[in-house]
């Protein structure tokens, strides 16, 4: 079997293997023979480098980073992009993550996942509510019925004074709840003061 006909084999199987959902630790031994076996500026690197840098960044962040870099390295990627900005936000270097997220969004300005990640860690890692609003309003309106995404928008709301919108949104995504999401919106307000940044 030539090179280029093992890379194409080894990529249709990764390929497969995504589409049937095989567990993590299969995939990872085919991408890292995939790695092996690509030529060193291909898509299938950049493809195979960023799909391992998606399946280990939760457990391992760092080795993340450095695969999605490397993966940018070959091929600019929104997906390249947002794997490093979760790399980043895991080892707490939230700088790094926004600017991340920025370029992931450069791609697909419209991503409500990109947005809501970016929003997200404006507010709580950077302290930046009412900058973060344009994003989370962006991801709020993209999954308007996504708990996780409608608490980011009230917190950043809150935090940035506009108490009624954000007890109006949580209670919203909380359904019959208006009890517990006014009691969520007290503990936010005592955990952090409202600021107007």
């Amino acid at each position: 079997m030539t090179p280029r006909a093992e890379v194409d084999r080894l990529l249709g199987d990764v390929q497969w293997a995504l589409s049937q959902g095989l567990p993590s630790r299969d995939l990872v031994a085919m991408l890292k023979k995939l790695i092996l076996r690509a030529d060193g500026d291909s898509t299938v690197l950049m493809f195979a480098k960023r799909q391992l840098a998606e399946l280990v960044v939760e457990k391992e962040p760092w080795r993340a980073a450095r695969l999605a870099r490397e993966a940018l390295q070959i091929h600019d990627d929104e997906r390249a992009w947002a794997v490093l900005g979760l790399a980043h936000t895991l080892l707490g270097n939230y700088r790094s993550a926004a600017a991340a997220y920025r370029q992931a969004l450069g791609f697909a300005p419209r991503c409500p996942v990109y947005s809501h990640n970016l929003g997200h860690l404006m507010d709580v890692a950077l302290g930046s509510p009412r900058r973060a609003l344009h994003y989370l309003r962006l991801a709020y309106r993209g999954m308007p019925h996504e708990v996780e995404v409608a608490g980011s928008y009230a917190h950043a709301l809150a935090r940035a004074g506009e108490i009624d919108a954000a007890r109006q949104i949580l209670r919203s995504a909380l359904g019959d709840a208006h009890e517990r999401a006014d009691d969520l919106l007290e503990a936010w307000l005592r955990a952090t003061p409202t600021q107007g940044v």
